[in-house]
């Protein structure tokens, strides 16, 4: 039927990751992350309907339908989502961690990437 249209990179088998990283961090803490952000988004409290109707390219998604399943964000919660070119998450972050300095807040940003973007 091909309702998910575009790629469609899960996240099985990483849930450990942001379980174990969201004991250590705050609602008011920041993430980033690359293209697998499913699991990020949940932990960081997004709905499930907002996550399928995002992949499902439907306006009641967290980016309106147009992102698919690269582009889950959530400002509101701090996740400021995945991104679908491979390190383009690294300037983000290191912006988010940039204001959270000059404004000497007490908070974290988080940039998450794979090996593919670390080589």
């Amino acid at each position: 039927q091909k309702l998910i249209r575009g790629f469609l990179h899960l996240y099985n088998g990483q849930e450990a990751i942001c379980a174990g990283m969201e004991a250590g961090l705050f609602p008011r803490d920041h993430i980033v992350t690359a293209y697998r952000d499913h699991g990020w988004f949940i932990s960081r409290g997004g709905g499930l309907n907002e996550a399928m109707a995002e992949q499902l390219g439907r306006i009641g998604g967290c980016s309106k339908g147009n992102g698919g399943s690269m582009h889950f964000y959530d400002a509101k919660n701090n996740f400021y989502g995945g991104n679908g070119i491979v390190g383009a998450q690294g300037p983000i972050g290191a912006g988010l961690g940039f204001g959270i300095k000059l404004e000497d807040k007490d908070e974290v940003a988080v940039t998450l990437y794979g090996d593919g973007a670390a080589n």
